[in-house]
């Protein structure tokens, strides 16, 4: 994609978080919110902020961009025209919405379907005021500040001091998962629930007080392909748990602040 044509999406993921941004301010804290739970996914919440939020990003990518393909959570999703798609997640940690929590975010990614290459990420928090963008080949930004990861040059960090962080124990399904869960939960001596995107984006910013792991599972593709470009325009890495690529069809996410930390890890996950 051409840095013109990019820069013109990237105008238009800021627009897309502005308007779901409005309409999510306006269901927070609020009582008897409109809500349902997934049968087929563990402890997901969904609700009409939403199923509107994501209904009003979808119908602004339609009208700027009618030949980009869209993934999205709540809805059915569009192909592609053109080899690029948006992919969407309206509210992630919409367990931490519904309890009045501002630590949930609204994610937004540019893929390019040919290449498994996100383009571009934001990561929306309209309550707080906190948006998040990566674009491929650029340094992350954090309300358009290029963002200092403290960690990323910390090669020599032990992983036992690493703050190990998954958004729940209950994502952890396959026995294999809960022995790779426990394996790093023991190693590490600090272990944290919670966060979901805020795991994340606090990752990258490096507002802990330890570098972070992240090891996640039972994810869809809308709740980490946002993620990937900020990540990596912050000097950390995110991939599945062999260390590849991560795409659309992947499920299991390993983050970190820094490549030392992320092998780390990696032995602890594939240690035989």
């Amino acid at each position: 994609m051409k840095p013109e044509t990019l820069a013109l999406k990237v105008q238009l993921a800021n627009r897309l978080a502005d308007v779901s941004g409005n309409i999510i301010k306006q269901y927070f804290r609020h009582s008897n919110l409109e809500s349902e739970t997934k049968k087929t996914e563990v402890s997901s919440i969904v609700t009409i902020a939403d199923h509107l939020a994501e209904n009003a990003m979808v119908e602004l990518i339609k009208k700027e961009c009618p030949d980009d393909g869209i993934i999205r959570e709540e809805g059915e999703n569009i192909n592609s025209n053109n080899g690029y798609a948006w992919v969407l997640d309206p509210i992630d940690g919409t367990s931490s919405f519904v309890k009045g929590l501002p630590i949930f975010g609204t994610l937004i990614g540019l893929v390019d379907l040919k290449n498994n290459l996100p383009l571009l990420g934001c990561v929306n928090q309209p309550i707080l005021q906190e948006r998040w963008l990566g674009m491929i080949g650029k340094p992350s930004t954090f309300n358009d500040k290029t963002i200092n990861n403290p960690y990323k040059n910390n090669h020599n960090y032990p992983l036992a001091e690493a703050c190990l962080t998954s958004t729940t124990p209950l994502m952890f399904i396959t026995a294999r998962q809960q022995a790779i869960a426990s394996r790093l939960q023991t190693i590490c001596r600090r272990s944290a629930f919670g966060g979901d995107c805020y795991n994340y984006v606090s990752l990258a910013m490096g507002w802990t007080a330890m570098p972070m792991i992240v090891l996640e599972s039972d994810l869809k593709y809308y709740d980490f392909c946002a993620l990937i470009p900020i990540i990596e325009g912050v000097g950390g890495i995110i991939t599945d748990w062999t260390g590849n690529t991560l795409n659309s069809h992947s499920t299991e996410v390993l983050a970190a602040s820094n490549p030392n930390l992320h092998q780390q890890a990696l032995e602890v996950i594939l240690y035989k």
